[in-house]
């Protein structure tokens, strides 16, 4: 009697690698990323920033629409908008005034590329003399209603001047709620709210100290998941943000947290972005672009419907080139 060994015998299941030639691997493979899948994000500085390059994407406001131009000729679809904040006091007066600096870029994305899909960030944290989310009233508590309210103007704003989705930041119950009322009440209930589930890490670290976001006094902890519960309390937060009225999610990090994301995937129906952050892409420069491409492919095995990487248009050229 012949008995096959481990490595001989037939897969019942998938593709036995000795028993597959090439062709027939080619005929079953399916593609595991593809650029349509990247979304880009977009940091813009101020006029002769000397740090704008210093992670891709990062781009005084005249840089816009040629960095924008070339992601779209290369088949990124969607970018996520980051304004370096001006005019910062308590009140973020700054986020508000007419044509600031985010209002000026997603004005200049769309028009340079109108089909590109734009989402913002909405949170105090660029626009606050102190860095911090929220606004505080005078005996140092957080103010609620200011916040929510600073919350729906800066995401009416964003979608006034062509936002497609607005993203808040500030991982406030209720805020998903305020924001999605004031798109509805000013006649922009097309424009999607997508909330982060922002858990806490160190892999924010570079985006902070570009965009200089870090508060003045301790730190963020109280407004983002605690990683150590993070595989539950994300389920928990991902439902009521969706109880709220979001169309769809953000994670971040996720290089850390690839088995939130699968138990995100497995719980939720509505589109994920997977954000790899700004300390994912110092890390990932030590893979090299094989490697990281790898990693975004995991990203999107694992359940994202979207990656949103600083690594998208190295990783767009890669792909592009292994098809030619």
């Amino acid at each position: 009697m012949t008995v096959l060994t481990e490595r001989e015998a037939p897969s019942p299941d998938g593709i036995n690698p000795s028993r597959a030639r090439r062709a027939v691997r080619a005929l079953y493979t399916r593609q595991t990323l593809a650029t349509a899948d990247l979304s880009a994000p977009l940091l813009v500085l101020p006029d002769e920033a000397p740090k704008a390059g210093s992670l891709p994407g990062a781009a005084p406001l005249t840089a816009v629409p040629p960095t924008v131009g070339r992601w779209a000729a290369l088949g990124i679809h969607g970018i996520k908008v980051f304004a370096y904040g001006h005019d910062r006091d308590g009140r973020a007066s700054g986020a508000l005034a007419p044509g600031n600096r985010m209002v000026a870029a997603v004005t200049a994305v769309k028009a340079a590329v109108p089909d590109m899909a734009v989402t913002t960030e909405v949170c105090g944290c660029s626009w606050t003399d102190h860095g911090e989310c929220v606004l505080r009233d005078p005996g140092g508590g957080i103010n609620l209603d200011a916040t929510y309210r600073l919350m729906g103007a800066m995401a009416v704003q964003h979608a006034d001047a062509g936002a497609d989705v607005v993203s808040p930041t500030a991982m406030l119950d209720g805020s998903i709620r305020a924001v999605r009322a004031a798109l509805d009440e000013a006649g922009h209930r097309d424009v999607g709210v997508n909330p982060n589930l922002a858990i806490h890490t160190g892999l924010y670290g570079p985006f902070k100290t570009l965009m200089d976001t870090d508060p003045q006094s301790g730190h963020r902890r109280g407004f983002q998941l605690e990683p150590g519960r993070a595989d539950r309390d994300t389920i928990l937060q991902a439902r009521r943000w969706i109880d709220e009225g979001a169309d769809s999610l953000t994670l971040q990090p996720v290089m850390t947290a690839a088995d939130v994301l699968v138990r995100l995937r497995d719980d939720q129906r509505v589109p994920i972005v997977a954000y790899s952050t700004s300390g994912e892409w110092a890390a990932l420069q030590a893979l090299g672009t094989s490697g990281t491409v790898e990693y975004l492919a995991m990203l999107k095995r694992s359940g994202a419907d979207q990656i949103l990487t600083f690594a998208a248009e190295t990783a767009a050229r890669h792909l592009e080139a292994c098809r030619a």
